[in-house]
């Protein structure tokens, strides 16, 4: 939609548009104003608005494009991430590790919904996600095309703002489907020979359900690089190699071949997991460490 947006007044949605110097301003950003920002209004005689000022935000969750380098906040004021996973044919683990990369930096919440139970194997979920439970990270399985399982997750983020983030065919806009009918949208098919989805979302919407939780469906996502993260911050988002750096001989440890690396022969012990590490240093590469 471009500089568009849909502003709810307190009592209505409005057309909004971005107005005077915040209309001008880039500053290396994707987009100034983001779904769940706070803003100032000025109400046109045509019952559109003018975006003012977007308000100071309690947190902000980014990606960087990559072609430019510039910030995209995918949305503001976020409780919590819930990184939908599905089989594209399978569970994609690096994504998530990138999501909860970015959520720990920007103080955000985590949860896991595993969505297409229906075609997926109990046991191979349970492998595939062992290491991310052993962490404490909450892990919702459900249906959303057959409308099982939802309730447990609406009950745990009830009242809260969620950004549904992952690849597009993951079930996102199946999932608001469900919960809100009323704002239902297209659902497309996944790919058989990509395993990647159609793109039925094209840009980041909430939804306000009856009882206070908004959903926030955004369009699904081909690559998500990490924005203003460091080794350091990727290593703190990876708790069971930041616990394990306690035992390196280096205190400023990359966990990489570096002699006496405590991280990297736990990793070769399997008492962590050899998928995790390999992401790590995937991540630690990407963002200079």
């Amino acid at each position: 939609m471009g500089k568009y947006h849909l502003a709810w007044d307190g009592e209505r949605i409005r057309p909004a548009f971005p107005g005077g110097r915040l209309a001008l301003r880039s500053e290396g950003l994707k987009n100034r104003v983001a779904v769940g920002d706070r803003v100032a209004l000025r109400i046109l005689e045509d019952g559109s608005a003018l975006i003012e000022e977007v308000l100071s935000r309690g947190n902000k969750f980014s990606r960087r494009i990559t072609f430019t380098g510039h910030e995209h906040v995918l949305a503001a004021n976020v409780d919590v991430v819930a990184v939908m996973l599905a089989p594209t044919p399978d569970l994609n683990t690096g994504l998530l590790d990138r999501y909860l990369v970015a959520a720990r930096a920007a103080g955000i919440d985590v949860a896991i919904v595993v969505n297409k139970m229906d075609i997926l194997t109990p046991e191979l979920v349970e492998e595939a996600l062992a290491p991310y439970g052993a962490l404490g990270l909450p892990i919702f399985r459900m249906s959303a095309k057959r409308k099982d399982g939802l309730e447990p997750f609406l009950h745990a983020v009830k009242g809260k703002w969620v950004l549904l983030a992952g690849h597009s065919g993951v079930g996102k806009t199946t999932l608001v489907n469900d919960v809100d009918p009323e704002g239902a949208k297209a659902v497309g098919d996944v790919n058989p020979q990509t395993g990647k989805g159609k793109h039925t979302t094209t840009t980041a919407v909430a939804h306000r359900l009856k009882d206070g939780t908004v959903l926030v469906d955004t369009a699904g996502i081909r690559e998500f690089a990490l924005f203003d993260v460091d080794w350091r911050g990727v290593e703190a988002a990876f708790p069971e190699i930041f616990h394990a750096a306690e035992g390196c001989r280096f205190s400023d440890c990359r966990h990489r071949t570096e002699p006496a690396c405590a991280v990297r022969a736990a990793a070769e012990e399997e008492t962590i997991a050899p998928e995790r590490y390999a992401s790590y240093l995937t991540l630690i590469g990407e963002v200079g460490g």
